[in-house]
Formats: structure tokens, sequence, C-alpha cells
């Protein structure tokens, strides 16, 4: 009766390798196609000049570093240029993402927006103040 308890088992565990071998590498390719389509890899120098003409407001960096690798990106070097405005090497990036990490390294910001993230920014900025005004109620009212 324990020989069957322990096939069982071993059966379990080896189905259990089996879909993690399966599935995990397939979220993987699912995950790197999400940020190709999201954010398309492009020259340094065209990026930089794109950014420029949209945001004439922000100084960018004439040799900004990549803070993954803490290397130069040169203008000819292949980037992914974040919606912070933050640029990467995008073997960095590519590296960065496929290890689970959602946010950009500089500034914490999601790597790729969500659609609810694109919504309305009042709408976020008032349930921020929302959330703001009930933690400040809640912490008058434990004094």
């Amino acid at each position: 009766m324990a020989n069957n308890t322990s096939t069982d088992s071993s059966d379990h565990t080896s189905a259990s390798t089996t879909t993690i071998a399966i599935v995990l590498p397939a979220l993987f390719v699912v995950r790197m196609a999400r940020l190709d389509k999201s954010i398309k890899p492009q020259h340094f120098v065209d990026w930089m000049s794109k950014q420029t003409a949209e945001h004439p407001e922000i100084t960018i960096a004439q040799n900004p570093l990549c803070v993954i690798c803490l290397e130069e990106i040169e203008d000819a070097a292949n980037i992914r240029g974040l919606g912070c405005l933050h640029p990467f090497h995008q073997q960095c990036l590519d590296d960065w993402y496929s290890r689970w990490n959602e946010y950009c390294p500089l500034c914490h910001r999601p790597i790729i927006q969500s659609t609810k993230a694109k919504g309305d920014a009042s709408e976020e900025a008032s349930r921020e103040t929302s959330e703001t005004s009930e933690r400040a109620v809640t912490a008058t009212s434990m004094v």
C-alpha cells in the first residue's frame, strides 16, 4: 500500500514539473511579446529627436547612461524609451523585464502602462485624494 502512495506522489510531482516546464516558457514568450508590442526598440538618436519635439519643456541628457549596465547610450544604440522618458539599451531592458521586473529601474513607474492607467488622470487623482483623506481621518480618530 505504501508503494502505491509513493508512486502516486511521484506521478503527481512529475505531472506538476511537466506542467511548469510547458507553462512557464509560454508565459515568458507572451510577456516579451507584450513588451515588444508596447515599447518598440529604436535608435537612441531617433527616440531623442521625437521626445525633444513632443516634450520641449523637458531636457534629456545628451549622453545618458543606461542605469542597468552603467554604460553610456550611444546615438546608434538600440534602446527602449519608457513612458517616463528614461531610455535603456534594448537588451538591458529586455533582460530586466524578463526577470519579472515590472517597473522602471529609475523612477519605479510601470514599464508597460495598463489600459486602466491610460484612463482619465483626473479620476486617478480624485481617487488618490480620497484615499489620502480616508487615511488622515483614520489616523486622527486613532489619536
